[in-house]
């Protein structure tokens, strides 16, 4: 077989199944992990610890996970955070595990580390509506045994009802129906 007599063709990254970068933009995310930890990048006068709060955002399953670490001492951003996940902010004995599961608007950029690579970096935290929208108050949970039962289509089917794209993309747009 002459491989030669098919050309070139318009194959791009994302047809591999590789996940890419979040685009540049506001995104609703959802926190799929919480946690605090010791950076040494973090330490300093405020912070003798080096205490983090970091949180894995997914966008969608066709982007990478983003990873924000937020210095503890940075109360303003950790308060940002909190408001945006809709999520009382961080008082006495404050459990971090609330924010799993929340949603967060945020405004992304690509940006380079001082090491060369390449990552999203988080611009703003958007503060979210307040009330959830009674759309998103009210989607029921969806779990994979949920999906079986109810006939969902398998695996890669998009399953997240029109309602609730429009609801969660009018509240970050700020209109309300």
């Amino acid at each position: 077989m002459n491989w030669d007599e098919f050309g070139e063709d318009d194959f791009e990254a994302g047809d591999s199944g590789e996940q890419g970068f979040v685009p540049d933009g506001t995104h609703v995310a959802k926190i799929t992990w919480a946690g605090i930890q010791h950076k040494d990048w973090a330490k300093g006068t405020g912070n003798p610890e080096g205490k983090v709060l970091t949180v894995k955002l997914e966008v969608s399953a066709r982007y990478r996970p983003i990873w924000e670490s937020i210095p503890c001492h940075h109360r303003g951003k950790v308060e940002q955070l909190c408001r945006s996940a809709r999520v009382d902010p961080p008082a006495g004995e404050w459990d971090e595990k609330v924010l799993k599961g929340q949603h967060a608007t945020i405004d992304t950029l690509l940006a380079l580390s001082k090491a060369g690579n390449e990552y999203v970096k988080i611009a703003a935290w958007k503060p979210g509506p307040e009330p959830l929208p009674k759309a998103v108050r009210e989607a029921p949970v969806r779990t994979p045994a949920a999906r079986v039962k109810a006939g969902s289509p398998g695996i890669g089917s998009d399953d997240i009802p029109f309602g609730l794209i429009l609801a969660i993309a009018s509240a970050a747009m700020g209109v309300f129906a």
